[in-house]
């Protein structure tokens, strides 16, 4: 099933009438159950891609079908809505409240749902424990490692169990091995069925998705399976 469609996407700033095309034309689909990474230089336009993709941007021009629903048809409450729904997000420096606890940090986006408590609580756990944090549960986030932070990170972003996750340079902060064991988690989310879409400019991180976009100058230069993936696995590169 289509999950993503992108058609002649276009991407424009305006600055003191200075025109800037940050994507120019992009076109391509990803489908459920992908782990698509998206690289390219500095400035190709790979994070505004990833912005429009998660709802955190619009379209100049161009479609975008999110589950076979054009954007174009929903106002910014409906775009929330299926956002915290639909979606996860891992950044680079985490986004984690200091001094708050890994619990209630990964309980953020259960806030204003109507599920129990009983039911938030049982996520939470669940979503702590498949990132190998249980034991970390009750710490503060700033007494935690880089890496460990970053898992707090992700197990936020898949406590609704989203249909898609992205991950924005999600290696970028830490050391190699950290790095390593954050796309050991995210090869397992996918292995599970979830959808990934990886922004990196790292090229071995690159390399441990199944699908890699390459971007320049805002258009997409290629877009191929990558066949000699690597896995990561308890922090080594196989």
């Amino acid at each position: 099933m289509k999950m993503i469609e992108l058609k002649n996407l276009t991407k424009e700033y305006c600055d003191d009438e200075v025109k800037t095309i940050a994507l120019d034309g992009v076109s391509f689909n990803i489908r459920e159950g992908e782990f698509l990474a998206i690289t390219g230089p500095s400035g190709s336009g790979k994070s505004t891609l990833m912005h429009i993709m998660g709802f955190l941007d619009r379209p100049s021009a161009g479609i975008y079908k999110f589950k076979g629903q054009s954007i174009e048809d929903l106002d910014d409450d409906q775009l929330a809505y299926i956002r915290n729904e639909e979606m996860g997000f891992v950044f680079q420096f985490f986004n984690l409240l200091p001094r708050t606890s890994v619990f209630d940090n990964v309980k953020l986006p259960l806030i204003y749902t109507k599920i129990s408590e009983e039911e938030k609580r049982e996520r939470v756990l669940k979503a702590i424990e498949s990132v190998g944090l249980i034991h970390r549960v009750k710490h503060y986030s700033n007494q935690l490692s880089g890496g460990e932070q970053q898992r707090v990170a992700i197990a936020r972003a898949i406590v609704n169990n989203p249909a898609v996750i992205f991950a924005d340079e999600p290696t970028g902060n830490l050391d190699s091995k950290s790095g390593q064991q954050i796309m050991e988690i995210l090869q397992n989310l996918n292995d599970q069925g979830h959808t990934i879409i990886l922004v990196t400019h790292e090229v071995y991180t690159a390399e441990m998705a199944k699908r890699l976009i390459r971007l320049k100058d805002g258009k997409v230069v290629s877009d191929e399976p990558i066949k000699d993936r690597k896995i990561a696995k308890n922090g080594l590169i196989k």
